[in-house]
């Protein structure tokens, strides 16, 4: 099972918001993944522990350990781009 990772500001409100959308469209695939939340500041204490990284805050600087693919969760929040994101999401799991 691929796992997830949804990074913010403080890894509570806008990395809920895209964990929501990103699980239920994964599920109604039929595909079943991990995906948890943090906080940017606690990105460098996972690095080799997820599949992939979606980044919600837009100025944070990914630390040099970590080697996950990263997406930019932007569009989870504005709309702008949501399905391509999403269908990004879905053929990396699919992998």
């Amino acid at each position: 099972m691929k796992k997830i990772l949804v990074v913010c500001g403080m890894g509570a409100a806008t990395s809920t918001v895209a964990n929501k959308i990103v699980t239920d469209y994964l599920s109604s695939k039929g595909l079943k993944v991990s995906v948890s939340q943090a906080k940017v500041t606690e990105l460098a204490s996972y690095p080799g522990s997820v599949d992939l990284i979606i980044l919600m805050a837009t100025g944070a600087k990914i630390p040099s350990n970590i080697t996950a693919p990263v997406i930019k969760g932007l569009p989870f929040l504005t709309g702008v781009g949501k399905e391509a994101a999403l269908k990004q999401i879905e053929e990396f799991i699919k992998k």
